[in-house]
């Protein structure tokens, strides 16, 4: 009404009725907004019976179309997806194999006995997971390798294998790393990829050979999972001939099947539509892709009476051969009978087709136009790329301003709630920052009953004399990943480190009626991992004590700097039988209150009453083991 107040106060020479009108109209005009719903009924309807054969089939060619780029899209995304983890799954044995051949160049003297690599060798396994197995030959054919199935180091005499020997005379003549040609061997009993690298002294003499082998049957598990979708299969080919990984590949195939060839051969593949990729219907489809690199073709399949788009690309990084790495999409779009009976549908409309056509495409820009902006303003964010999402422009019909407006609300919400869990995570668990979001940035105080596991490493004042800050750091950092692990599988959440003791809780702030069972399978998985683990090189032992009991959890400090934390007399209990371990020689000690909760989920047996201080009461504690 503001408008009609300062149009009575303002001289603009008009009657004071005409200027209310106007500015009436003015109003009405600005804020107008046209449902889509009467565009729809009264514009798109009216369009549709007059011309209804005509725009069913253009609806249905754009929706063909669309169907194809849409589709085109998702293949398009899932194989640069495929290229990068193929990228990240392989570069980095490329980059390990310059860090060993460092180390052993550093190391040159301990060559003639190859085992004395053992740790280093073993330890790089641990930092590329997809590799099975390393192995290094001298030149006069003696080999040790290390296997990570079993962890175990090897060492064979290969002096009577030929094609070792002439491996090792070419590598007298290389320096740089190479992928060879997929092949067959029996150490594994698998068709694997093997890296090469030759390591040569200063002085240009060949020190050793280095190969890392990795099997190819891990490439069909690790690509399948990337398709968005049903109905795209992807595919890597080694060459034209030969199937590198596909969907139905995940089996390991047995010694007869490879006695010929150690890849499936594409015409031996169960894949009617593969097999096509080479004879195709159509050779470029050229509205499906602007990406150059990406190749596109078409077959139908008359047994399925479905149409099939290829779409591949050739990378050249892994070997002589190129691989092609792509993905088959079904349309299923083209139909025999509807397709005819539609076509003479159409026929009728032929007199009214130009009008029809260009109301529908006016019309259809004027309604798609703010919907395509939602669109891909929506793929942005689907690819998390927030910070380049645009600003959607308003609209005069209500629904899509509305959609607008709540977008770009909702594209400002996700950029501070990724902001504030990316630095809220670093520093409290992970419930505890999604409890603080949902509740609107406050944590209430919990009242439960929860279990609480405390655990210490022995010794643990020796430890930093005799190793230094540096390298207790590293024991720790490796010690306490490993530990959090555990807890966190076992629905426990880390409250709090205090030097070398963590305090978990079980039950709050993360609800489990198992919550006793839970900490007792933990704590077991910890002392296990324990005894069977290493941490930065160094063995460790540690301590346990475990309680259940009513506990308050909440978050606690000054005004402007809190923590969470829990108390309770549990909590404290729990600490006091952690340190109770070293007098009845234990590792683990369990309360009644726990064991009775827990029960039978590990043998426990019966320490004894054990007093506690500051409490006249005594307790029962347990240890895990059979009662004598």
């Amino acid at each position: 009404m503001s408008h009609f107040v300062h149009c009575r106060s303002a001289n603009v020479g008009l009657p004071g009725d005409c200027c209310c009108a106007y500015n009436l109209a003015m109003y009405l005009i600005m804020t107008f907004r046209i449902p889509i719903r009467l565009v729809t009924v009264f514009g798109v309807t009216t369009l549709v019976a007059v011309a209804v054969g005509i725009v069913f089939w253009l609806g249905l060619v754009s929706a063909t179309q669309n169907t194809r780029l849409l589709m085109s899209d998702q293949a398009q995304t899932l194989i640069n997806a495929m290229e990068r983890e193929i990228d990240l799954w392989l570069s980095p044995i490329q980059q390990q194999a310059n860090w060993i051949a460092a180390h052993i160049n550093a190391n040159a003297g301990q060559l003639t006995e190859l085992a004395s690599f053992d740790p280093f060798m073993l330890g790089t396994l641990a930092a590329t997971p997809q590799v099975a197995g390393v192995a290094l030959v001298t030149p006069d054919a003696q080999s040790q390798r290390w296997q990570r199935a079993d962890g175990k180091s090897i060492a064979a005499d290969w002096s009577n294998r030929p094609g070792i020997r002439k491996w090792i005379d070419t590598g007298r003549q290389r320096r740089d790393s190479s992928w060879i040609e997929p092949f067959f061997t029996d150490t594994i009993s698998k068709t694997i990829l093997l890296h090469e690298l030759p390591i040569h002294a200063d002085d240009g003499q060949l020190l050793v050979m280095l190969a890392q082998i990795v099997p190819v049957e891990e490439l069909s598990r690790h690509m399948i999972d990337l398709a968005p979708r049903e109905g795209m299969t992807p595919f890597i080919l080694y060459g034209t001939d030969h199937v590198l990984a596909h969907p139905s590949l995940t089996k390991e195939r047995t010694g007869h099947d490879i006695a010929d060839s150690p890849l499936t051969r594409l015409d031996e593949l169960d894949d009617e539509v593969l097999k096509r990729i080479w004879t195709p219907d159509e050779e470029e489809l050229f509205f499906l892709s602007s990406d150059e690199q990406l190749h596109t073709s078409g077959v139908f399949i008359k047994e399925q009476k479905r149409f099939f788009i290829f779409l591949y690309r050739y990378i050249q990084k892994y070997g002589e051969e190129p691989w092609i790495i792509g993905a088959y999409l079904n349309t299923e779009t083209y139909g025999g009978a509807e397709g005819d009976r539609l076509m003479r549908s159409l026929l009728g409309g032929l007199a009214v087709l130009l009008a029809a056509v260009v109301g529908a495409f006016f019309l259809g820009r004027y309604i798609t136009r703010p919907v395509t902006a939602i669109a891909q303003a929506a793929r942005l964010v689907e690819a998390n790329k927030l910070e380049d999402v645009p600003l959607l422009q308003s609209s005069h019909m209500r629904e899509l301003d509305d959609a607008a407006r709540s977008f770009n609300q909702m594209v400002v919400d996700l950029r501070e709630r990724t902001l504030i869990r990316q630095t809220l995570g670093q520093f409290i668990p992970e419930e505890v920052a999604r409890n603080l979001l949902s509740d609107g940035g406050s944590l209430k105080t919990e009242n439960s009953v929860a279990t609480l596991l405390y655990s210490d490493i022995e010794g643990f004042t020796r430890l930093t004399e005799s190793q230094g800050s540096t390298r207790v750091v590293a024991i720790l950092n490796a010690y306490f990943s490993a530990m959090v692990d555990i807890l966190e599988r076992h629905q426990g959440v880390v409250t709090q480190f205090h030097g070398d003791a963590i305090l978990a809780t079980f039950n709050v702030p993360i609800s489990n009626d198992e919550h006793a069972r839970n900490a007792l399978l933990a704590a077991s998985q910890m002392l296990n991992c324990i005894d069977t683990q290493t941490f930065a090189d160094h063995s460790l032992r540690i301590r346990i004590g475990i309680d259940t009991g009513p506990v308050v959890a909440g978050a606690v400090g000054a005004a402007g700097r809190l923590s969470y934390t829990v108390y309770g007399n549990s909590v404290n209990l729990a600490a006091r039988l952690e340190m109770l371990n070293k007098e009845f020689g234990t590792r683990l000690l369990i309360s009644d209150n726990t064991a009775r909760l827990a029960g039978d989920v590990i043998p426990l047996r019966l320490v004894g009453e054990v007093p506690i201080r500051g409490q006249a009461d005594t307790i029962r504690a347990f240890t895990e083991g059979s009662a004598s």
